[in-house]
């Protein structure tokens, strides 16, 4: 005969397991479990506590057991998906998910009435383990449930098999049929086949997640280089002409400090002086193709590898002083623009080495096209040209984002015997 207390203690285990399991599902799909949301998924649990507990009068304790899938996990799974528009994979991974968590307190159920053969024992064991979990769970959902959200359906399918698979041969073995208590070989080792397969697959997944991820670092850090590299160089050249301008204002110096090193016969140190004086001045000679400073000094910057690979560039630039976007970021397109399309140019056939290269501004927009020869075209996935070689073809992507910084667009094509790359900014 069951006793009053046992009676409050059951539907006390059974309210409690089942708030679990709503709340824990919605936590770990990234839901916040804020006031709003705490009120909603009470009434959620309220109304399919009253269904199960309307199946349990109906058709007693194991028909409720039975029919618990279609009466709690089903509703649940569909009100997350349609109050949060979640998608089905996640909201079945956080249901199945929150269900095998319950297992930790079906356990010290089953060890505390083992110890004193008390169903009292029992019902206190677990009531104690789910709210301890419960409270352990909400927290660690808290940094996990939004990263789960974000994943792609591949890794929601590959970290939904061990959970579901568990769901479904719990329920096979242990409340529609018995098998589980049969002691049956197969039944038993099911769960390490299980656990076997799915750790191999989830380790696959992780690899290659692993792998990207660190891909995409690397990369990131690259063009991050890249674009310093870049500012310091405008800036080199900036502070060389800012010396050079200095000198020319006060060359009557530089000439008598010339004059006296020869009277005193340091002839050697005059024509070193005068050497470092013409080449700084070759090397930072700033040819004036537009008022805008930074056009001039990339395209300047450029002139000596043109004249060494004995390419014939057709350099136009029509910008004003000032304009509307950064310099640094600027200078980063029309620089690895630049040197791209040189470094291809000079893998083309002698006399099929041609730059063309034209900015202008135009109803407010920054226009650039720059086309070049090549030996091999390149290869294009998604718009973008795939480099050769491991450790190239972050000019390209250094140009995409440094125009997408100035919220303009790009566009990367092979047009007959020329690449081509236009940008608005």
């Amino acid at each position: 005969m069951i006793s009053s207390v046992e009676m409050v203690l059951w539907a006390i285990h059974h309210a409690t397991t089942l708030l679990f399991g709503v709340f824990a599902s919605a936590a770990l799909c990234g839901i916040e479990i804020n006031r709003r949301h705490a009120l909603e998924l009470v009434g959620v649990g309220a109304a399919t506590g009253a269904a199960f507990s309307i199946a349990n009068v109906v058709g007693g304790e194991l028909f409720a057991r039975q029919v618990y899938p279609l009466v709690v996990h089903l509703p649940l799974t569909v009100y997350l998906c349609a109050r949060y528009r979640l998608s089905p994979l996640l909201a079945a991974l956080g249901v199945t998910s929150a269900y095998l968590s319950c297992q930790f307190s079906n356990w010290m159920g089953i060890a505390a009435f083992a110890a004193t053969n008390s169903q009292i024992a029992y019902y206190l064991a677990r009531i104690a383990t789910t709210l301890g979990v419960f409270a352990v769970l909400l927290h660690w959902a808290g940094d996990i449930g939004p990263r789960l959200a974000i994943k792609s359906p591949t890794e929601l399918g590959i970290l939904l098999i061990l959970p579901l698979v568990y769901y479904i041969f719990d329920y096979a073995t242990n409340v529609y049929t018995t098998l589980f208590h049969s002691g049956s070989v197969v039944t038993v080792e099911f769960l390490a086949f299980a656990l076997c397969a799915f750790y191999l697959m989830f380790l696959a997944v992780y690899l290659r997640e692993y792998e990207e991820k660190e891909t995409a670092e690397r990369e990131r850090w690259m063009l991050e280089t890249r674009d310093s590299a870049a500012i310091k160089e405008l800036e080199a050249w900036r502070q060389s002409g800012r010396e050079l301008s200095i000198l020319r204002h006060d060359m009557r110096h530089f000439l008598r400090g010339l004059g006296a090193l020869i009277e005193e016969g340091h002839t050697d140190e005059a024509l070193k002086r005068i050497d470092e004086l013409c080449e700084a001045g070759d090397r930072t000679a700033v040819r004036r193709f537009c008022a805008n400073e930074t056009v001039n000094i990339a395209l300047s910057s450029f002139n000596s590898d043109i004249n060494r690979n004995g390419i014939t560039a057709n350099l136009r630039a029509a910008v004003p002083e000032t304009v509307h976007v950064g310099d640094a970021d600027l200078f980063s397109v029309l620089s690895n623009a630049l040197e791209n399309a040189i470094t291809a140019a000079s893998a083309a056939p002698q006399g099929k080495r041609f730059v063309d290269f034209d900015l202008r501004l135009e109803d407010s927009q920054l226009l650039l096209l720059v086309s070049n020869t090549f030996d091999r075209a390149p290869r294009m996935v998604d718009g973008m040209p795939v480099a050769a070689h491991t450790g190239h073809g972050f000019g390209t992507k250094s140009i995409k984002l440094a125009v997408e910084r100035m919220n303009g667009n790009c566009q990367f094509r092979i047009n007959g015997d020329r690449f081509e790359l236009r940008a608005v900014m």
